[in-house]
């Protein structure tokens, strides 16, 4: 497939592609971020550009954007730099990580709009961070998720926050079962260990040894287990690669792609992480196991139930985890509750079209924060004249300018 990229050589051709945004990424492109997106930017009415400021671009990554016409890679940052702050196209830049390289970009294109991505719905820590007043928008899956940022910055975020539901994983559908069921495939999906220990919210230590123990007799009542560990996993403690080895060692089977897995999985264990709300999309059972760990940084149980009230709590050292399956796969109490949260935390989005579309409007609605407009006004006022049209699809003429101040083609 051929590969559409931009050198110092083709700026021009940067000019007439005209982006009207550009991802970017601090050093490389994190592909499993990347992809967390790529199903929105494929479906947008906008062109982007995918920048990095090391121009490290994975393989992966590349083949994405080279089967995508609204979308290119710019293969020298600080050409492509130069080249966007002359383009009359540019709306502004996108963020999916929280880095301090981010505010050279802000500082450099005071005039465009800076939104925040993110890369998942969590309760982590960093899902509030502390950088967020310098961005004019902050996509989130709900609004309650403002409550997450400190006070002092609360009310800048709540005005530039757009709700447009957690992110959809492309192919994954809802559960058509309509009663409990007998469990014949676990995904156990845990997190990675985070830059520190206080962002450490794997269970992988602590559950990832009892889960090897119990698989042969999860295995001689006929139940397989499916293990996906988050793709950064031992990046910062390469130990962590060793453990989710022996998991495999013991019985456990790797996993296909992250959708794959989420259609096979009648139920998923995992973690305070964003896969837990991409798995809330198919309302099967999930199941977050209790430890000391979470509690020392600052998830206690009590708090885990409030945060994840249609998620089971497993506590490995008081509960076998086949008497919970038995439990869940007998009555199933949290059923009513899955479907009520996968409600709000989708903003009842039935499929990724319809969550595009509203990625579309909340990008739409950004560059009016220059105006002094809140692009949370914006963005919902829009939302109900889409739904009172019949959910039709958004017009791309939803800014009030480009960068350059001319109007929206």
């Amino acid at each position: 497939m051929k590969r559409r990229s931009l050198t110092p050589e083709s700026t021009k051709a940067l000019r007439a592609f005209q982006p009207d945004w550009c991802l970017f990424w601090p050093e490389k492109v994190r592909a499993w971020q990347f992809d967390i997106w790529f199903p929105y930017i494929r479906r947008s009415r906008y062109r982007f550009a995918v920048a990095a400021s090391a121009n490290v671009f994975p393989d992966a990554v590349r083949d994405r954007v080279a089967s995508l016409p609204n979308c290119v890679i710019v293969e020298d940052f600080a050409e492509g730099m130069r080249c966007l702050g002359t383009s009359p196209g540019l709306r502004g830049f996108l963020y999916t990580s929280g880095k301090r390289e981010n505010l050279r970009v802000i500082d450099r294109f005071r005039r465009a709009s800076h939104v925040w991505l993110g890369h998942g719905e969590s309760e982590k820590r960093t899902s509030g961070f502390r950088m967020a007043m310098f961005y004019d928008s902050v996509l989130v899956a709900d609004y309650r998720a403002v409550g997450r940022f400190h006070p002092a910055m609360r009310a800048w975020v709540a005005l530039g926050a757009c709700a447009i539901g957690a992110p959809i994983v492309e192919g994954v559908e809802v559960d058509a079962r309509t009663r409990p069921r007998p469990i014949r495939t676990i995904l156990y999906a845990p997190t990675w260990e985070g830059h520190s220990d206080s962002l450490d919210y794997s269970s992988l230590p602590d559950v990832a040894p009892i889960l090897a123990a119990q698989l042969p007799e999860l295995m001689d009542r006929g139940i397989t287990m499916i293990v996906r560990p988050h793709p950064a996993t031992g990046l910062r403690l390469p130990d962590r690669n060793r453990v989710v080895e022996r998991l495999f060692a013991s019985g456990a089977v790797r996993a296909p792609d992250k959708a794959q897995a989420f259609r096979d999985a009648d139920i998923m264990i995992g973690d305070v992480s964003g896969v837990m709300a991409e798995f809330l999309f198919t309302q099967s059972p999930a199941v977050i196991p209790v430890s000391r760990r979470l509690t020392a940084v600052g998830k206690s149980e009590d708090l885990l139930a409030d945060a994840y009230p249609w998620v089971y709590r497993w506590d490995p050292g008081r509960r076998e985890l086949v008497d919970l399956l038995a439990e869940i796969e007998t009555r199933d109490p949290l059923d009513a509750a899955r479907s009520s949260m996968a409600r709000r935390v989708f903003r009842d989005h039935r499929s990724l079209d319809d969550a595009a579309a509203s990625f579309d409007l909340a990008l739409g609605a950004a560059s009016w924060r220059k105006r002094g407009v809140p692009p949370r006004l914006v963005y919902e006022t829009r939302q109900l004249l889409w739904r009172l049209r019949g959910r039709s699809p958004p017009h791309r003429d939803d800014g009030p300018e480009r960068v350059d101040g001319s109007n929206v083609r």
